[in-house]
């Protein structure tokens, strides 16, 4: 899949990520159109019959901050740990 060569070559990202890159560009692309007409329906919206909601898609390694659950981590640590978003 050309798509997810290059989301891993404009990122410098290793090879490893393969398949979360391929994973990640078929997730959006069954949510999007490729064409300019209003009446053509996303895969997603023929499979479910709604349209898909796109508020939380990011871009592909972009910064994401995962919760490090209570009983891991001591008084004073982050709750948080920065991490890079490479699928959903």
């Amino acid at each position: 899949m050309e798509c997810a060569h290059t989301m891993l070559r404009a990122k410098s990202l290793p090879k490893n990520l393969w398949a979360k890159a391929v994973s990640t560009a078929v997730y959006v692309l069954n949510r999007t159109t490729h064409s300019n007409r209003s009446n053509v329906k996303t895969p997603f919206e023929i499979w479910n019959e709604r349209k898909p909601d796109l508020k939380h898609i990011r871009i592909f390694e972009s910064t994401a901050y995962i919760h490090v659950p209570k009983q891991l981590r001591k008084k004073l640590d982050d709750k948080a740990k920065k991490m890079l978003l490479v699928g959903y």
